[in-house]
């Protein structure tokens, strides 16, 4: 008895589409006791999906691209596996067997070549372009086979599970004729394609299932995305604000530096102006101090004079003259002068006096009195604390002073000129209560 050979049969992944020429195979065959090789010729795809959109595999990443195809080469391998079961549920030994080729004619032809193929069945065309007229295939890929495969190799082109006819080495069965399969056997592969039907419209249930999730997933991805790029861009704002805050806070650092040079400039020249009038002020006190004692060497002798009684009655008369006299005696004159010299309000002297010459600066601009607490404000003029507190509480947001915006009601205490103030204030003896 001769060995078995291996019929190998040419399918689709589709097993709806290859359904008739598996058919035809195994009623042809199953009593010879060949063993059946399901072969595929599997073309990689060259558009990849990426979020819903087709790209080019050359456009791709090439570690992108072949796991794509690793998961196609793996669909294509579960759906073979659907012929491997229908031929062992009908006790035919089958096996499965994956060829990866860029065309498919190509691909067949390697394959006769590769693996000495003697028999060979294989789509003459669609089923749905069957006619009984049909005598010779009609598809590109078959009649290319029929052209190019080795002629030792037995080509069966089947239709529709009818023969159309063959090629190569003369074989036995003639064409048009169809060997009987027993109507139990036929039965059990009608069964068994229905079931396989039902496996496949399940795989294709869930193939679209895991394809909604993934989109699923993409979207989710690309929302993630989105919300990602919104927050890096309020970042990016955020940070582009706090430049701009940081370089209008260093301009004004520096405005207030050059104030406060400028504010302490005019203290030393305020410091030099007030040294001047100071020592002008010691030479009157000095003409004041001789002045004085010529008014008590006149007192003393005055004291003599009324001791000795020459000038008693001269000064009553005097005392009692009309008060309509047109001028005084020269002598009560002076005694007033040596009394009012003498007299409590000589000694402390107010503020306001024309002999003690305040500084202007002195003055609060508002309050026009001699600060306590002077501070300088946002538009470099110096102030009193209270004074100008109350100015920025009661709502007002310029200067008293130049009408300006205030840029900030930061108030810097003006530590030097206070503590002019109260040296000038000592040195006069006068206070602030």
């Amino acid at each position: 008895m001769a060995a078995a050979e291996k019929v190998f049969v040419a399918l689709p992944a589709e097993t709806k589409a290859g359904r008739s020429t598996l058919l035809w195979a195994l009623g042809h065959f199953r009593d010879a006791g060949d063993t059946f090789v399901v072969a595929h010729v599997h073309v990689p795809p060259q558009m990849i999906p990426v979020m819903g959109v087709k790209f080019h595999a050359s456009k791709l990443n090439p570690e992108q691209v072949s796991l794509f195809r690793m998961v196609e080469r793996d669909k294509v391998d579960k759906l073979l596996d659907h012929y491997v079961n229908q031929c062992l549920r009908v006790k035919m030994k089958c096996e499965k067997l994956v060829i990866e080729n860029e065309n498919v004619v190509a691909g067949l032809v390697e394959l006769i070549n590769l693996h000495g193929v003697t028999k060979l069945v294989i789509s003459a065309a669609p089923d749905k372009n069957y006619s009984r007229k049909m005598d010779k295939p009609t598809s590109r890929t078959a009649i290319e086979i029929m052209q190019r495969a080795d002629p030792s190799c037995k080509i069966w082109f089947v239709c529709k599970e009818r023969l159309i006819c063959t090629s190569g080495m003369e074989v036995e069965i003639e064409p048009g004729h169809t060997p009987f399969i027993s109507d139990t056997g036929h039965d059990a592969l009608q069964l068994t394609l229905h079931q396989e039907q039902d496996d496949n419209n399940e795989s294709e249930l869930e193939f679209y299932d895991e394809i909604k999730e993934a989109c699923k997933a993409a979207d989710n991805l690309m929302m993630r995305a989105l919300r990602e790029s919104y927050r890096r861009q309020k970042a990016d704002e955020v940070v582009v604000s706090s430049l701009q805050k940081a370089k209008e806070y260093e301009e004004l650092y520096l405005e207030e530096v050059k104030k406060r040079k400028e504010l302490e400039e005019a203290l030393l020249r305020a410091s030099e102006e007030i040294a001047q009038l100071k020592q002008e002020r010691d030479l009157p006190k000095n003409d004041q101090n001789t002045a004085m004692e010529e008014q008590r060497e006149v007192i003393s002798d005055n004291l003599i004079l009324e001791a000795s009684g020459q000038i008693i009655k001269p000064l009553q008369e005097y005392l009692d003259l009309d008060e309509n006299c047109v001028r005084e005696p020269e002598t009560l004159l002076i005694q007033r002068k040596i009394a009012a010299s003498f007299s409590p309000s000589s000694v402390m002297q107010s503020p306001f006096d024309e002999d003690c010459c305040i500084p202007s600066y002195f003055i609060c601009p508002i309050l026009q009195e001699v600060m306590r607490e002077p501070c300088i404000a946002s538009d470099g003029f110096t102030y009193e604390t209270d004074a100008i507190r109350s100015w920025l509480d009661g709502g007002q947001r310029v200067s008293p002073i130049t009408g300006q915006p205030i840029v900030h009601q930061q108030l810097i205490p003006n530590l030097s000129l206070r503590s002019v103030i109260q040296d000038h204030a000592r040195r006069n003896q006068y206070s602030f209560s």
